[in-house]
């Protein structure tokens, strides 16, 4: 009878009663253990609904055995569909929870920043905004190039997740091409030798993804020094 492997449904290959952690003695062991130990955490780490663990492992070793199955392809269809459906359900509510207290917290920062700091503004895009140092140069214009330092900090925890200070060579790039939406709007309010920081919330910066270093809904705090408007 043929089955469908599911990854949300998968579970140990192996099921162990003994209580010490076995010697792995080959390649063959380690990656066997390996495959089985990913799999029971990522039953560990679903939390959608609750699993009959004995009932899991028996279920791997009969199928494993060979034997004939105790429901047809169609149950299986069936319970594989309501198992999605569920995670669907919960990763909604999970996402719709995270973007509600993300929200009220850079809310909550940005009422305190305009508060308490009267050289703070509001970008009519949705993002604020501070001159650290004024400049004497042309106007960043959207498609050229530009040279500028920054740093770039997690809003809610204070924590710089990337920088060129110290770091790396200024960043050479066209305007616009790759950045944020917050990012770009704000580049093109410099002109060359200035200085600002900029406060992004989470829907003008990475937003619901995130990327490698920030985690999803992350509303960013900006430094930007630009440097050059460098000719075409």
């Amino acid at each position: 009878m043929k089955r469908f492997f599911i990854p949300l449904f998968a579970a140990l290959l192996l099921a162990s009663c003994a209580p010490k952690t076995p010697k792995l003695a080959s390649q063959i062991d380690t990656l066997s253990w390996a495959m089985g130990e990913n799999l029971a955490i990522s039953l560990q780490n679903d939390d959608i609904m609750n699993f009959d663990k004995e009932l899991v492992l028996q279920a791997i070793r009969h199928t494993l055995d060979g034997n004939e199955q105790p429901i047809s392809d169609d149950e299986m269809q069936e319970a594989m569909r309501y198992i999605a459906q569920t995670a669907a359900l919960a990763q909604m509510r999970d996402a719709n929870k995270q973007r509600a207290d993300v929200k009220d917290q850079q809310d909550e920062f940005f009422a305190k920043l305009e508060a308490e700091n009267p050289n703070v503004k509001k970008h009519k895009s949705g993002f604020y905004y501070e001159c650290l140092q004024a400049g004497k140069g042309p106007n960043a214009e959207f498609a050229r190039r530009i040279s500028f330092d920054y740093k770039g900090i997690l809003m809610l925890t204070g924590e710089v997740f990337d920088q060129t200070y110290g770091q790396r060579p200024p960043i050479v790039t066209v305007l616009g091409n790759p950045m944020f939406p917050g990012l770009q709007d704000a580049l093109q309010m410099m002109n060359a030798g200035s200085k600002y920081r900029f406060y992004f919330p989470y829907q003008l910066a990475f937003g619901e993804r995130g990327t490698t270093s920030v985690p999803p809904y992350s509303p960013l705090i900006y430094e930007v020094e630009l440097h050059e408007i460098l000719k075409d």
